[in-house]
Order: structure tokens, then sequence, then C-alpha cells
């Protein structure tokens, strides 16, 4: 049987299998009674870009007895995305809670200069929450700044959409569904009347999944020199080629 490696975010994990991406995805968000069922984030990788044991997969990546494909084994849930080159990941992969699955491939990063504030949801190696008045890339600089006491060698986040919020912190919320919408105003307000300020925690930890509804550009993972940049289909593609996964997207299931 053929044998797949994924890089998996949710939780940070490296994992080899003999199911394709899209019954992966499926797997990981609802084939298993080992966790409460939600969506799952991860990337294809490839083997031969990275380091990976092969006698132990080999030794574990078995059928099995009767003769179905083997869903999973761990090869690494330690410091992951660190020790994977980008070069190494392929496309990356947003399941729904109910197992549907889009694949993202990656593309070039055009700026949004204009935008005064950006809010980030980081994924891997913290899922700190973060507004900032730094663009994705510059962001990606700050954090993974070695010469700084408070850094990481590589990150992977996504940017999320403020509407209104974007220009003006006073604006209404509508329909963001951020926990403690006015904690996040207040964080917004604070960082436009604070002229040296580049950014301001707006949540410590990420408890449950992301709303995908609220993904504004896409999803970046980089260090201090290079970046993938996997955009989010835009709303009419959403609603077009993507109807099904999109309208999965929109309910929550569980």
């Amino acid at each position: 049987m053929k044998k797949y490696y994924y890089l998996v975010a949710t939780p940070e994990s490296m994992i080899v299998s003999h199911l394709a991406p899209v019954d992966f995805g499926n797997y990981l968000a609802v084939g298993t009674k080992k966790q409460i069922r939600g969506q799952a984030i991860f990337f294809e990788i490839d083997p031969d870009k990275t380091t990976i044991h092969q006698d132990y997969v080999n030794l574990k990546l078995k059928p099995y007895e009767n003769n179905e494909p083997k869903r999973s084994v761990f090869l690494s849930i330690y410091r992951t995305f660190e020790k994977t080159p980008l070069e190494a990941l392929r496309s990356l992969y947003l399941v729904t809670d109910d197992g549907r699955v889009l694949e993202l491939s990656a593309k070039d990063y055009v700026g949004h200069n204009s935008d005064p504030v950006h809010l980030y949801q980081q994924l891997v190696p913290t899922t700190t929450r973060v507004a900032s008045k730094l663009g994705p890339l510059d962001f990606i600089r700050l954090l993974t700044d070695q010469s700084k006491p408070v850094s990481a060698p590589k990150v992977f986040l996504c940017d999320l959409i403020l509407n209104e919020l974007m220009t003006d912190p006073y604006a209404p919320i509508h329909n963001l569904p951020y926990p403690n919408p006015d904690h996040l105003r207040d964080c917004l307000i604070k960082l436009k009347e604070s002229a040296g300020r580049q950014t301001k925690t707006v949540m410590r930890y990420l408890s449950g999944d992301i709303p995908y509804r609220t993904i504004k550009t896409g999803f970046y993972v980089g260090d201090q020199a290079h970046y993938l940049f996997y955009p989010f289909p835009s709303i009419q593609e959403l609603e077009g080629k993507y109807y099904s996964w999109w309208r999965s997207a929109l309910t929550r299931h569980f």
C-alpha cells in the first residue's frame, strides 16, 4: 500500500498513513473515538525532503490482519514543525468537523499594505491570538527573530477578518463570532492609540475550533528568511466550486 506523510497542526505531530489526504482528513475529524469530533488542519509532506526514520515506518506501517489500511503511525509529537523544512510541505488541508476536506496550494503572497491592523491566530508552536499593525510576513519575521528573548524558529498561523473594526475600533461588531468582543475592541483601541506599539495580545490560547468563515487571506508558515502562503478561496469560489465544503464549514455538527 502507498505511504502518505502528514504534518498535523491539531495537535502538532507527524503521521504516516495508508490513507490518502481526503480519507485521512475524514479519519482525523470523525473516524475515531479517541477524541471529541472536530476540525483538523494538516499538510501533506514530501518524505524525501525531511528526515524520516524509514526503518520505523516499515516496521509499524502495516495493514491490519483483515488487510484494511493502517490509518496512522505517529513519527513525531514534539517540535515537529520546527524540524520540518518548508520545502517538504505540499498541499494544506482544512477539514470541517464532519469530515469535509478542502485542499489549498501555496501561492505567492500579494500584500495588503493599506490595512492598518491585522488579527492573527497562531497555530504552532503557540495558539495565541494577536492584533498587529504588521503585515503577515513582517509579523512572521517578528515572531521568528531569535535575537529577541521571546521568539520561535518557525511559526504557522492564519489571519482573521475584522470587517469595519480594521479601520475603526469603535465600529459595530455585527456577526464576528469572536469570544469577548468588548475585549477585542479594547485591544484594537489600545493598539491604535499607542503609536510605537506593533502588537497586542487578544487571547492567550485557542480553545476549540477556528470558524473557517473568519479566515481573511489564508494560512502562513515561515521563519526569518522564508515563508509559504496558502490563500483561502474567495467567497465566489466557496459558494461555487467548494460549495459542499463551505456549507459544512458554516454548520456546527457536534
